[in-house]
């Protein structure tokens, strides 16, 4: 059988537990609206007479749950019209990417050739020799060597995927 509570303190603390669990539970609920004055407001009150979204919070992440959100604009029926000359550009620039972004993939695939081909040739040998700038030639160092190697090896991890 529950006795009533007779100590004044001890039904303050009982009421403090309670509210401030209540508190805790509407923590992660939040709103988000704009007044009248077009201010953006945030609250973990439900203002009333005011159109409100509801923000849901996770730890730092937070997102907005709104059924009148407007779609992104990357959809195709929120892109504007174009006139003619505008889309015959847009077509031009669109050429000239494909263009360019082709030149990139042979320039890749050429310098992938030539670091497999590099690479190839410093480990068959060890004692590998190269010409100057001035046309002299000269044998590698080991340690020059390896870090030709370690060259060639990102040339082909940079260049040929």
């Amino acid at each position: 059988m529950l006795r009533p509570i007779s100590h004044p303190l001890a039904f303050a603390a009982l009421l403090l537990a309670f509210t401030g669990s209540v508190d805790h539970a509407r923590a992660d609920e939040m709103y988000r609206w704009v007044d009248k004055n077009g201010v953006l407001n945030y609250s973990q009150i439900k203002p009333e007479g005011v159109k409100a979204e509801k923000v849901v919070t996770r730890g730092t992440l937070t997102s907005i749950k709104s059924k009148t959100a407007p779609p992104p604009a990357s959809e195709a029926g929120n892109q504007p019209k174009l006139t003619e000359e505008q889309q015959r550009k847009l077509d031009e620039l669109k050429a000239l990417r494909a263009q360019e972004e082709q030149q990139v993939a042979e320039i890749k695939r050429a310098n992938c050739e030539k670091s497999q081909k590099l690479l190839e040739r410093l480990k068959l040998k060890e004692h590998v020799r190269i010409r100057e700038n001035d046309g002299s030639e000269r044998t590698l160092g080991e340690d020059e060597r390896q870090q030709k190697i370690q060259n060639a090896e990102l040339g082909i991890a940079t260049n040929c995927t």
